[in-house]
């Protein structure tokens, strides 16, 4: 005795399979085509959408919104762009990221108030929080697109902040750092030497002010053996006027105050190294 016969699956014919082979290739192109508008004209969504160059401008502006942001009773000085390599994206895939940095001076025990005058002193749309503890004093911002501001109080009287990308696709950053003038040599040259050491390099950093104008920092880097002069009795009478007040800052290592048309800063650090800055605000 034998069991019901079993009729084979019915297989869509000919037509059918063509209908939905369309079907499928229009909802892929129309899909495809949905994610290239989302791409050119939607706000990103995540952060590797965005190349280190593409976000660099976000950048310079967060720099120079924090130039201002410090206000007139403190000193600055602005860093230019540090690219690092080798971070991940993905598991398989590597990227980098591009950081600046804003290194601010106020009085030696003013370092939380005064990250408390910059966030409220940010653009609102930044969303700026302060945290003040027992051990750190920080500050918190989001630039827009993902570009993130971090820092906080690093020594008395000093508040270090800085811009960040985090990992994104590598690309040029479509711009070049500013060469130091012939000028900008001869200065940071004078400075070095009446500070009892010798000049190793200059470099320029640049950002643009939301108000107009350039913030603008020429870095001399070198070095001096012994002590040397105290740092504020050499620094003041280089510019050839009287300092604007009292400096900010004056230690045995570190040094800052604003002049008439300048703010400048001296960073004696470890094993002889001299940091100086110049730099001309918004």
């Amino acid at each position: 005795m034998t069991g019901p016969v079993v009729a084979p699956p019915r297989t869509p014919s000919g037509r059918r399979g063509r209908w939905l082979l369309v079907v499928a290739v229009a909802w892929a192109v129309a899909l495809g085509f949905l994610a290239y508008l989302s791409v050119r004209n939607d706000p990103p969504t995540v952060r590797d959408q965005r190349t280190t160059g593409e976000a660099r401008p976000l950048v310079d502006r967060a720099v120079g919104e924090l130039a201002i942001a410090a206000g007139s009773d403190a000193v600055l000085s602005i860093a230019g762009y540090e690219v690092t390599t080798g971070c991940r994206i993905t598991p398989i895939r590597s990227g980098e990221t591009l950081e600046r940095d804003v290194t601010i001076y106020t009085g030696q025990t003013d370092g939380p108030a005064l990250l408390d005058r910059i966030a409220d002193r940010l653009p609102r749309s930044y969303g700026a929080t302060v945290r003040h503890g027992q051990e750190h004093d920080t500050l918190r911002a989001d630039a827009g697109e993902f570009v993130a501001i971090r820092g906080g109080v690093t020594a008395p009287g000093v508040v270090i902040v800085t811009v960040g990308t985090g990992c994104r696709p590598p690309a040029p950053l479509g711009v070049e750092a500013p060469a130091p003038t012939d000028e900008d040599r001869r200065i940071a040259d004078r400075m070095l030497v009446a500070l009892g050491g010798t000049l190793d390099g200059v470099r320029v950093a640049e950002a643009p002010c939301p108000t107009g104008g350039t913030v603008r920092t020429v870095i001399a880097s070198g070095s001096r053996s012994g002590a040397g002069k105290p740092l504020g009795e050499v620094l003041v009478p280089i510019f050839g006027s009287a300092q604007a007040g009292p400096p900010l800052v004056d230690t045995t290592d570190r040094y800052a105050y604003r002049g008439d048309e300048a703010m400048v800063a001296v960073d004696a650090g470890a094993e002889g190294a001299l940091d100086t800055t110049l730099t001309t605000p918004c």
